[in-house]
């Protein structure tokens, strides 16, 4: 297993966390912006835009961690607008868009490769 790495964008002493990757996770698809048409003549029509990292959404478990792992989850929604995550793909600046109490999960989406 591996640790992901959470911290704020601005200083903050209880800002910065490595969690245990846990069941649960999911670390975001990933895709391509592509579409397809269908034309008159009877093919089709396809973009591709190629892919962003913006396309993204980290699911984090906290399920089983400690409580102050939680709170520090939760204060980092309440308080930071951005955040650096660390994890195998590489290090991604992501906005924490929500804790979810009843799941244990902290969700974050993707902003740009960091």
């Amino acid at each position: 297993m591996y640790l992901i790495g959470l911290a704020t964008r601005g200083y903050d002493p209880r800002g910065a966390m490595l969690l245990p990757y846990r069941a649960g996770t999911a670390l975001g698809d990933v895709s391509r912006r592509v579409s397809r048409v269908s034309t008159l003549d009877g093919g089709v029509a396809v973009t591709n835009r190629g892919h962003s990292p913006g396309d993204r959404t980290v699911t984090l478990s906290f399920s089983g961690l400690p409580r102050e792992l939680v709170d520090q989850a939760r204060r980092m929604v309440r308080l930071h607008a951005r955040v650096t995550l660390s994890i195998p793909d590489g290090c991604f600046v992501g906005v924490p868009s929500e804790y979810a109490e009843r799941r244990q999960e902290l969700i974050i989406l993707i902003a740009e490769e960091a």
